[in-house]
């Protein structure tokens, strides 16, 4: 399920609805064009070479699919990044092969077929298509079989690391509820770090250029998916719904000023360089309790002297019994009335909103047939059953999603520090 799911968000990498209107693209001769050059090497990944040919190949897919300027200053600017991408992609490609993982030609065709379907092309336009962009096929072709051997093999290594328990899942579904009526929104990043103090500046105009990019119509996703270095970058930034004072101080701020399609101006953390987008708003669903009609059946015993702490522990003990043994409302009001139950035996109908308070807090959030510890009341004791429940508030997320979310996010992070242990434990040198 999380390969899947990772595989279709990783497909977007490749998405160029975006650059449809951009054809080609010339870095110019100060790349050099002689066949000599091009087989120089840019960088090499323990026994495997990344030349320049690959490094120009891929220049040339980024800047046209992101909609950069096309200039040999751009080229110059991006290739650092760019190679990088191509070392990660290099490590990738080996692991799997150390671990026997392979992708089948049956496998490429779909996820070329679902790229032509994202876009809007016929069967077998792809190649084509491609090409009549200035795009190396082959470039792409390397980048998406890299993505799918990753997806493998991280499933293949973390699938049974990734536990999310039901506490964690009901926990953020009750803070939700509690967080109701106010706004959240959602969010994706582009995050650059700042590894060497020297390049500072280096990155922070690679941001603002970016950001230009971004208020020009560039897609979002798609520079996320190329330049950020957060966890989230191949599933195109996407955060999801937060509330602002979710982040840092610096983040929740600007957060918090920007309206649905703004990007914030590169942020500046301990982290790097963050650029933010808000891509919707929504108020959380209030939880109106007068919106929840209810069936309840009860057990009540009224005490003689309320004071008797012996007395009370009695009428615990036995109300505690006959709710235990209960299979339904209706052997509820069976057992309830041999016990000598002094109330109704069963509330038809009513809104959670009418209950005294003290019950309405026991069993707003019970489901149909379950039911309440013993509650002290000042005259006795009491306890219920929830026959009937319907429920008019708007759903809050569901739960599945929630778990799916969470199992993601940390799916993402493994995936994350793996490649980073990769890098470690292997020779890299970059001639560029």
């Amino acid at each position: 399920m999380l390969g899947s799911i990772l595989r279709y968000h990783n497909f977007l990498i490749l998405s160029l609805t975006v650059c449809i209107s951009t054809f080609g693209i010339e870095i110019t001769a100060s790349l050099a064009d002689d066949l000599e050059y091009m087989q120089r090497i840019a960088a090499v990944v323990n026994d495997e070479v990344i030349s320049f040919w690959d490094l120009r190949n891929r220049i040339d897919m980024v800047i046209i699919t992101s909609k950069l300027p096309r200039s040999y200053e751009t080229a110059l600017k991006i290739a650092p990044r760019i190679l990088n991408k191509l070392i990660d992609e290099q490590i990738q490609i080996q692991e799997a092969k150390k671990m026997n993982i392979n992708i089948q030609d049956s496998e490429m065709d779909r996820a070329l077929s679902d790229i032509e379907k994202s876009n809007g092309l016929r069967a077998g336009q792809f190649h084509n298509f491609i090409l009549h962009l200035g795009i190396n096929p082959s470039t792409v072709e390397h980048q998406l079989r890299s993505n799918l051997l990753w997806i493998k093999l991280v499933n293949r290594h973390f699938a049974n690391q990734v536990e999310v328990s039901t506490d964690e899942v009901n926990e953020i579904s009750s803070r939700l509820a509690d967080q109701s009526g106010h706004e959240q929104k959602l969010v994706s990043e582009i995050l650059l770090t700042v590894d060497d103090r020297a390049k500072e500046n280096e990155v922070l105009e690679l941001a603002n250029q970016l950001v230009k990019l971004l208020r020009y119509g560039a897609s979002f996703k798609l520079l996320a998916q190329q330049f950020s270095q957060a966890s989230n970058a191949s599933i195109g930034g996407d955060i999801g719904w937060v509330l602002p004072e979710e982040f840092t101080q610096e983040l929740s701020k600007a957060i918090q000023e920007l309206s649905v399609g703004e990007i914030t101006e590169p942020i500046r953390t301990v982290f790097g360089y963050h650029i933010l987008r808000v891509n919707n708003t929504r108020v959380i669903a209030r939880h109106d309790p007068r919106l929840i009609n209810i069936s309840l059946g009860q057990i009540f015993l009224s005490m003689i002297d309320p004071d008797d702490v012996k007395e009370r522990k009695m009428y615990n003990s036995k109300i505690k019994n006959v709710i235990d043994k209960a299979k339904n409302c209706e052997h509820l009001a069976v057992l309830a009335k041999e016990a000598g139950s002094s109330i109704a035996l069963k509330l038809e109908k009513l809104s959670i909103a009418e209950l005294p308070k003290i019950l309405r807090s026991k069993v707003e959030n019970l489901q149909v047939g379950e039911k309440t510890a013993p509650i002290d009341l000042p005259n006795g004791v009491l306890a219920a059953m929830l026959c009937e429940r319907n429920d008019q508030n708007p759903p809050l997320e569901d739960l599945t999603q929630i778990r799916r979310n969470l199992e993601n996010q940390r799916l993402r992070v493994l995936a994350q520090g793996y490649l980073r242990e990769l890098r470690q434990a292997s020779f890299i040198e970059t001639r560029v």
